[in-house]
């Protein structure tokens, strides 16, 4: 572990799981679905059925306990390792990591009782493996049934046996097949009964729909345009894509035939599905297809995207890399605000860069695209319309992108070209004071009220216009801290987030004295929540445009007035002798889907850009909406924006928000990118650019599962800086998620206790002490490596 000193203080680690974002583990997310989940109404049940169930009836008591019984059928038989999960009103919930296992075996499946509360009216129940989830229903009534009957990965539960030619052979709500490579697809599916290539094989066959039409039935999946064969190449993934992939060990390795690789450019831009029979033509399965590999193989550019100038045709054209839509328009607007839009074709190159040409006049006008794209999270064609991924300025709350030259004279301060940052020698000089842009200044007297939260309450030429009086109490405070040896501050996140209306007329305001409440009062919180979502306050980690600053901070959210100010900030704290630390957050963003105002690039390339589960269900372990670092073209994403930060606003340091969610071949990127800034030709020295940040080691990514990340574990010689947990939790106590009365090495634990009865008896605090004491110095070992 390679870990930086960072701070003059031991910084905790924060945590922003947001209820309305956020899902529990535990939980069943139906999101994505078309329609509500119901049960499924009963068939005449067979003999058999009858007979067990007025067995169960006949041998009833009072003091037999209640129970449900669930039974679970999949057409390929494929039983081993897999749980179930229940909750509500059952008298032994499970928990997520430890599925219920089966009770018995029964001639059509494995089946589970279980047993239920007195009066039980609702029980939730899921068939999971890990992570992987199959079957489910949320809400079963057991005053209505004893017996349930789940099937494959539909999410409804059958009151009696159902007849499985009538079921559907799978769902296209999932994707377990993925397109790895150019002719490469893999699927955790054996290739024969046995899974071994010598017995009779199983077939499979690539299926689209240009407009989302299939359906699957049990006879498999109809309403296709096109079906093609896939040939079973091996019966493990190779090693190319085993390196890529390695969550994908295990999976049948399949390919596309020579002949019909002319068709893979049309197919990417409709619906697809793969589907595998028997040797004898009895359909299993069927599952929806993840295309980000063969994107990746097939698409990756380096085009100009965004609003760019051409050289070689002496014109400007605004570009977006699109490879899945079947239309892509361009949305023109003369104003910010209002009117209506000119609709521009755009037109498409082999690598999905979708392209128009524009006017020189159009410059610090509004723009948007309108983009006919098939979303895996919806199963249709959907037209939505969506800000550029590669903005450089928005309306206020990114509701347009704005055509912008950030470079125009205008949006630059006196002096811009010829100030200078504060040097830096070594990296292990930095000291850092995190700080919130409107919290430094929001409540501060000695501010006009119209730069109160705003970038200008850094700026002493706009706190005194005429370059009189005082300097504000938090400049003055800052220059102290300077003088006592600090030179880096820390901007929360102050790119575009989407969690703050940014016009001031939006934003929601407490009415009500609150200094008339007791301290112990409960009315101040509820005050202050009934406008959380409304108010001007974030902590910021709510991305939606990564290359354009906050507009709630600007004095003027709509237009390029904030572009102008940020540099303004920027400049001011060099004056101080503070170098400016970014808190980039490329590990999630605010929203995805096609209809949230919010989402951007799902909405371009849908299920691209962010993170599946392996059934293709989006991760969530960061907060929100996890990103696929892994995928090049947001790797591309990240650097171009970077580098964008560091020339454009001339920031010198980063600090990445969850950087083991990343990869170590990301940050080595940006570390190079970064390395290749010079004075002369960039007016930033890259190479004096700080890069640390978080490197836990959790989630889907935990302990590689997605390749090397850039964990504590990973980054030793990479030249990335590391939040040390280690000797933050051993010196303070406890941890983020502990009480806040714990002790440690530094905080009197065994030696000077504060009476916190859970911190145990005197012997053992002192054992815990010794312990804490080991990873203090493990921690300073660290840091020499």
């Amino acid at each position: 572990m390679s870990c930086v000193p960072l701070c003059r203080r031991i910084l905790q680690m924060h945590t922003r799981i947001s209820t309305k974002h956020a899902l529990p583990r535990h939980s069943f997310h139906f999101a994505h679905l078309p329609c509500p989940v119901t049960i499924a109404p009963p068939r005449r049940p067979r003999a058999s059925a009858v007979r067990s169930h007025q067995t169960a009836a006949d041998s009833d008591s009072e003091t037999a306990p209640l129970k449900l019984r669930v039974h679970y059928c999949r057409r390929d038989e494929r039983y081993s390792g897999w749980g179930l999960h229940a909750w509500g009103d059952v008298t032994h919930p499970t928990p997520w990591n430890n599925a219920k296992q089966p009770s018995g075996l029964g001639p059509d499946g494995p089946y589970w009782d279980i047993l239920l509360k007195q009066s039980a009216n609702h029980v939730g129940i899921l068939i999971h493996k890990g992570e992987e989830k199959a079957a489910g229903a949320e809400n079963i009534d057991p005053s209505k049934c004893t017996e349930v009957w789940l099937v494959g990965t539909e999410q409804q539960a059958y009151l009696s046996e159902p007849d499985m030619s009538k079921v559907p052979a799978g769902t296209l709500l999932k994707s377990y097949a993925h397109w790895v490579k150019a002719n490469t697809l893999v699927w955790r599916v054996p290739v024969s009964e046995d899974g071994e290539l010598t017995s009779p094989q199983r077939r499979f066959h690539l299926h689209y729909s240009r407009g989302s039409k299939m359906q699957v039935t049990g006879h498999g999946i109809e309403h296709a345009d096109a079906v093609i064969p896939l040939k079973i190449a091996g019966l493990n993934i190779p090693s190319d894509v085993m390196a890529k992939y390695p969550h994908l060990y295990g999976s049948t390795h399949l390919e596309i035939e020579p002949e019909h690789m002319d068709k893979v450019h049309e197919f990417c831009k409709g619906q697809l599905a793969v589907s595998v029979e028997s040797h004898s033509g009895r359909v299993l399965d069927c599952t929806g297809l993840q295309l980000a590999g063969m994107l990746d193989d097939l698409m990756y550019t380096d085009e100009p995207l965004g609003d760019h100038y051409c050289e070689k045709v002496k014109q400007h054209a605004v570009s977006v890399w699109a490879p899945t839509a079947q239309k892509v328009e361009l949305l023109h607007w003369r104003q910010l605000r209002g009117g209506e839009s000119e609709v521009h074709p755009m037109s498409c190159s082999n690598k999905g860069v979708w392209s128009c040409r524009r006017p020189a006049e159009w410059q610090n006008t509004a723009y948007k695209y309108r983009v006919t794209v098939f979303c895996p999270w919806t199963s249709q064609i959907e037209t939505v319309e969506v800000t550029d991924p590669y903005s450089r300025c928005t309306t206020a709350n990114g509701e347009r992108s704005i055509l912008v030259d950030v470079n125009s004279p205008e949006l630059l301060p006196p002096g811009w070209h010829h100030h200078k940052a504060p040097g830096l020698i070594h990296w292990t000089d930095v000291s850092v004071y995190e700080l919130h842009i409107r919290d430094f200044s929001a409540s501060d007297p000695s501010v006009p009220e119209q730069l109160r939260g705003k970038y200008r309450a850094f700026c002493p030429q706009h706190l005194h216009p005429g370059g009189s009086g005082c300097p504000s109490h938090g400049l003055k405070h800052l220059k102290a801290l300077q003088e006592a040896g600090l030179n880096h501050i820390h901007l929360l996140p102050s790119y575009d987030y989407g969690s703050v209306p940014e016009r001031p007329e939006e934003q929601a305001t407490i009415q009500e004295d609150l200094s008339v409440y007791s301290p112990d009062s409960e009315r101040q919180q509820e005050v202050v929540l009934s406008v959380a979502d409304r108010d001007a306050f974030n902590w910021g980690y709510d991305p939606v445009h990564y290359g354009v600053p906050e507009g709630s901070y600007s004095t003027q959210a709509d237009g390029t007035q904030r572009v102008l100010e940020f540099r303004e900030m920027v400049q001011a704290l060099h004056s101080l002798g503070l170098r400016v630390v970014l808190d980039v957050v490329y590990n999630h963003t605010f929203a995805s889907g096609p209809y949230s105002h919010n989402s951007v690039l799902d909405k371009l390339v849908p299920g691209y850009y962010h993170r599946r589960e392996e059934d293709g269900e989006m991760c969530h372990s960061t907060c929100c909406n996890n990103t696929a670092s892994e995928h090049r073209m947001f790797e591309r994403l990240m650097v171009e924006d970077i580098i964008h930060w560091a020339k454009t606003y001339r920031v010198d340091g980063l600090r990445f928000d969850i950087m083991g969610h990343h990869f170590l071949h990301n940050m080595t990127a940006i570390r190079n990118a970064l390395n290749s800034l010079t004075l002369e030709n960039d007016g930033v020295d890259g190479r004096h650019m700080y890069i640390y940040g978080e490197a836990w080691d959790f989630g889907e990514v935990a302990l590689n599962a997605r390749g090397r990340n850039a964990s504590q574990h990973n980054i030793g010689g990479s030249r990335l800086g590391a939040f040390n947990d280690r000797m933050r939790d051993g010196a303070m106590g406890g941890s983020p998620y502990q009480p806040p009365d714990c002790q440690g090495f530094a905080t009197g634990l065994a030696t000077d206790p504060n009476g916190a009865a859970h911190q145990g008896s005197a012997q053992e605090q002192l054992a815990t002490l010794l312990h804490r004491t080991d990873w203090v110095r493990f921690a300073l070992a660290g840091n020499l490596k």
